[in-house]
């Protein structure tokens, strides 16, 4: 699955990058081209209408509103697999890293109905993931408009606090109003990662203490930001459009094998046929973490 440098140029600059490791996050207009986000769009609809037995599903409280996760959608469509091989998603990713080589750590769907916006409790993605390092990157690419006020946001810098936070997200105020629906019976959120790690700050109710960013973002556009960074997203009474999306993880080859506690996320190519070694570097393991770019030259 791995291709090569060259398909065309990235419309990222050293600015962009320099952004990307101070702040966290970047925004990275017009990413995609015409071709490319039809692939995307058609993806996220095939897998929304023929959901893995990984999918999740949260409404708020009142039972309105609609959020629709799912595991591993380029394993499944042929688009979604097409567009990670001809466009320059995953390689957007490495140059962020400033790392030879992007490989898959997990991908997923985000799929929210037009009506009442549940909010996505400020999180980390860290502790639930299989990996540990600073070579992690996330592009999140949507195919419908998101107004920064219900769009991702992310607390400015934190990927460099050095601290893995719990899985838990009780400490602010909203996600209270969040429930989950159903899901399905391959994978659950329950039981991800431990307990035992130092609870997210209270964002929401101190947020004078912290330096939120956030964008208008439009189909074809990045978002990227760290792996290790806190973000999430705010709720809304209502908001006439649905807003659709892939999020792609990818690691550099020196990013590390971590054994979570409890259970991690499913691994983008399963399990081993051979046990992985705490710490190895995810680069010895191109069967479990695909490699989906690699440098001109690069091993």
């Amino acid at each position: 699955m791995a291709t090569t440098a060259g398909l065309r140029p990235l419309p990222v600059s050293d600015e962009d990058i320099a952004a990307y490791r101070r702040d966290g996050a970047v925004l990275i207009r017009n990413l995609l081209s015409r071709d490319e986000l039809a692939l995307l769009e058609a993806g996220i609809e095939q897998g929304r209408k023929q959901p893995s037995a990984m999918y999740s599903r949260y409404q708020g409280a009142s039972g309105s509103g609609e959020t629709i996760i799912d595991q591993l959608p380029s394993k499944r469509s042929p688009m979604l697999h097409r567009l990670f091989e001809e466009s320059p998603v995953a390689e957007l990713a490495a140059r962020m890293m400033g790392s030879p080589s992007a490989q898959l750590v997990l991908d997923q769907i985000f799929y929210k109905e037009a009506g009442e916006v549940v909010p996505t409790p400020w999180h980390q993605d860290t502790p639930f993931l299989n990996v540990r390092g600073n070579d992690l990157a996330r592009i999140w690419l949507p195919c419908d408009p998101s107004p920064r006020d219900v769009a991702i946001q992310v607390v400015r810098g934190s990927h460099l606090w050095n601290v893995i936070y719990s899985t838990s997200t009780t400490t602010s105020t909203e996600p209270a109003n969040v429930v989950k629906a159903d899901e399905g019976d391959a994978f659950s959120y329950d039981g991800v990662g431990g307990d035992d790690l130092p609870a997210i700050p209270d964002i929401d109710n101190h947020s004078d203490s912290f330096e939120i960013l956030s964008w208008d973002v439009e189909p074809g556009d990045a978002v990227v930001f760290h792996g290790n960074i806190l973000h999430g997203a705010r709720g809304k009474a209502s908001h006439p459009q649905r807003r659709r999306a892939l999020a792609a993880l990818f690691g550099g080859p020196q990013l590390r094998y971590h054994h979570p506690a409890g259970h991690g996320m499913p691994l983008p190519g399963g399990e081993s046929d051979r046990p992985i070694a705490e710490g190895a570097p995810i680069g010895d393991h191109p069967d479990v973490f695909p490699v989906i770019w690699r440098e001109s030259g690069a091993a």
